[in-house]
């Protein structure tokens, strides 16, 4: 699926039942050809036939064609348990798993009061035990995706308005059940959290249900709710497929402050705790939550530099610091050649940015210029700056490791490397003063998001770019492949874990094949490739290893790592790359090698 602008629906705003019905029904006659197909299996405590028109629609909207099996509802168990039922003759790429809390525990939704502190501990072990077993048979039988409904608050509570003085409270309860949920998706490759809680705090209880169609059909959802939670799916489908947007890249004059700098002055501009300034400075916080996330920010200013940064670093009211931006283009030049700049100096794809600038000239002349640019349409009025950037899409990670939340600082410490670099006599003079360290490490629980993160995102040094999921990684263990994560350090800082290689065995005796080979760009050039092969030969040939066979897949991007190969020893047979492990080779000088593999 390409990585632009999401399209949009057909039609704005809410959409009717027999709009939907059309909708999908036009979706489905003539395909879009840049919609990604994907197999979607649902498995319900409810009918859920009524949602399928919502799903198709709100699915397109993100970019997918949804091929829909819809289980039989009730039966999550006998089609989960039966190797050979109609969920696993589908094939799903992606199964939604919906459980209502009054349909798998009754007692907790209606009887909650009459319930002891060992039933209500007994109810939940039996509920969270019920769900993992499902959800580890799953991850057994298939390679797909799993995403789990979480529970909605009730549209009524058994106590009333009682509820809060309970000891447990019926509200607090259901939220210990999601909290235990998502420790089980964690721990489970390949699986995570639909959050229908906040689907349903967002749409409202009272329109949430539809009685009428609950008692008639089992089909407790209204049509509002259906929507809601199609458009939920689409959206985390999205973010787990899809690599997050890396650079937020954003304008000044009306955008992080009202009026214009030059004309208004420092103390002329709309910046501070009363209305309109505050709109602004409430923006702020958007946008730094958003750093706080592992988004870069960065300038494309028509303005002084001088005055642009003195704006941010000594304007009481400004939350956002010149600090907090990677890159700052502030000049008289056009937009686009701005957006370059910032790409080249991040050293990121324009394809990775996100523009956000008040005029819409500077807008539609970026996307003229830079189609490949994701350019947030800006409404109007200030009002809507948070709404637009949170509905954006570009921003939705599947999840966060601690290599996102330390990212900027990353940023900052490696232009004190590149200052490092300028000023050294020679490349081996600026590689020996890093005092670089290197760590190697097999694949578990704790750094294995790390790794499907890397593998999602990384394109210029890479040598495949195979898109393995957390699921495909747990089946190449299974078959005994060696899954390597690398982590760097040097005297500016820890660079966190920045390279994976997969290793897998061949049929060949003492022969493994070379599955997957990336490092992040932030250490491109620092010999960190050479000694992550040097430390995976070491390992394969400790175990008997006498070839390491490789491919290399040209990509649009990944130039960076075309010679790799042939420049540490791979002969090539015509078809594919080979390396004798007879001898392997030392690590690099400038790199000194810490944790388990030292042993080696």
């Amino acid at each position: 699926m390409s990585s632009s602008a999401i399209p949009a629906r057909k039609t704005p705003g809410p959409l009717t039942r027999a709009e939907f019905v059309q909708q999908a029904a036009a979706i489905q006659a003539t395909p879009d050809p840049a919609l990604t197909p994907i197999k979607v299996a649902i498995l319900s405590t409810f009918t859920v036939d009524l949602m399928k028109p919502c799903l198709i629609v709100e699915g397109a909207a993100q970019g997918f064609l949804l091929d829909l099996w819809l289980g039989p509802f009730g039966q999550i168990e006998q089609q989960v348990f039966d190797p050979g039922s109609q969920l696993y003759q589908a094939s799903p790429q992606t199964v939604l798993l919906i459980a209502r809390l009054e349909d798998w525990a009754p007692d907790v939704a209606y009887r909650f009061v009459s319930l002891s502190a060992e039933a209500l501990a007994e109810a939940k072990t039996r509920l969270i035990s019920r769900f993992q077993q499902v959800l580890e048979q799953i991850r057994q039988k298939t390679q797909a995706t799993v995403l789990v409904a979480n529970f909605p608050a009730l549209p009524w509570l058994a106590a009333g308005l009682a509820d809060p003085s309970l000891p447990t409270s019926q509200s607090s309860f259901i939220q210990q059940l999601n909290e235990a949920l998502a420790e089980v998706c964690a721990r489970l490759p390949g699986t995570a959290i639909l959050d229908t809680a906040r689907v349903a705090a967002e749409v409202g209880l009272r329109h949430w249900s539809d009685e009428r169609m609950t008692y008639l059909a089992k089909a407790p959802l209204s049509l509002e709710a259906m929507s809601s939670l199609s458009a939920a799916f689409a959206r985390r489908l999205r973010s787990l497929t899809v690599t997050p947007k890396k650079c937020l890249v954003l304008d000044l004059d009306n955008t992080l402050w009202g009026g214009v700098l030059g004309e208004a002055g420092l103390d002329g501009i709309a910046l501070g705790p009363d209305y309109p300034g505050n709109v602004f400075v409430d923006f702020h916080k958007r946008v730094l939550a958003l750093r706080d996330c592992g988004v870069l920010l960065a300038v494309a200013s028509k303005n002084n530099a001088e005055d642009a940064i003195q704006a941010l670093d000594q304007h009481p009211a400004s939350l956002l610091r010149s600090e907090h931006f990677s890159a700052f283009e502030a000049h008289w030049e056009d937009k686009a050649t701005s957006l370059r700049r910032i790409a080249s100096s991040l050293n990121i794809g324009t394809d990775a940015l996100v523009f956000f600038d008040d005029n819409p000239t500077e807008r539609e002349w970026v996307r003229s210029q830079l189609p490949e640019v994701t350019v947030i349409e800006v409404p109007a009025s200030p009002l809507g700056y948070a709404k637009a950037l949170a509905e954006c899409c570009c921003f939705d990670f599947a999840g966060l490791v601690q290599e996102d939340l330390q990212r900027a600082g990353l940023y900052q410490k490696e232009s004190q490397r590149q200052e490092m670099q300028a000023q050294a006599a020679s490349l081996e003079d600026f590689l020996a003063g890093l005092e670089m360290k290197i760590t190697a490490g097999l694949a578990d629980e704790a750094v294995l998001p790390r790794i499907v993160q890397l593998l999602g995102k990384t394109n210029q040094f890479n040598l495949t770019t195979r898109r393995h999921s957390a699921a495909d990684l747990q089946t190449l263990l299974d078959a005994g492949s060696q899954i390597l994560w690398f982590r760097v350090k040097d005297k500016f800082g820890d660079n966190g874990v920045v390279g994976v290689l997969i290793a897998c065995p061949t049929e060949t005796e003492g022969g493994w094949y070379l599955d997957s080979f990336l490092m992040s760009c932030r250490v491109i050039g620092r010999q960190v490739e050479t000694a992550m092969l040097a430390i995976l030969e070491r390992l394969l040939a400790s175990q008997g290893a006498t070839t390491l066979t490789a491919d290399f897949f040209p990509t649009a991007k990944n130039q960076p790592a075309a010679t790799f190969l042939a420049d540490h020893g791979f002969e090539n047979n015509g078809s594919q790359w080979i390396l004798s492990l007879a001898k392997p080779r030392p690590l690099p000088d400038c790199l000194q090698l810490e944790g388990p593999f030292t042993q080696l």
